[in-house]
């Protein structure tokens, strides 16, 4: 083999070597951007509107009259009406990419509330 043979094989081999590195290295960005896939945003006031809920749900029962005056106010509260609510609701239950993430976020916000009921100090019921 001649040197300018030899010298045309090393240059062919070096340039398919970076045209294979660079082509592998465009094939890994290409996967990394194609699993970074992100939950999508949970509407923070939903999940405290729906946390409340279930609370007042625990506490009142669903069908009392107690309980009913309590869904009201919460859902007065955060501006759902009724309706408004059930919708969401639905758009999220039918949804597995949304519903995760929600549970996960209402679970999230039940274990604040208990810790911050934990951390205040014991009340006294005042007696009349």
């Amino acid at each position: 083999m001649t040197d300018v043979q030899w010298q045309t094989f090393r240059t062919a081999k070096s340039v398919a070597w970076r045209t294979l590195l660079i082509l592998a290295f465009v094939a890994c960005l290409c996967l990394q951007v194609g699993c970074d896939k992100k939950d999508p945003s949970v509407d923070q006031k939903f999940v405290n509107a729906y946390t409340e809920l279930l609370i007042a749900e625990q506490m009142y029962g669903k069908d009392s009259p107690a309980a009913r005056l309590r869904r009201k106010a919460v859902l007065d509260s955060v501006g759902y009406s009724r309706e408004d609510f059930l919708k969401k609701a639905k758009v999220i239950l039918d949804d597995r990419d949304m519903w995760v993430p929600f549970q996960k976020a209402v679970i999230d916000r039940l274990d604040t509330l208990a810790e911050q009921t934990k951390a205040e100090p014991g009340r006294k019921r005042r007696k009349e």
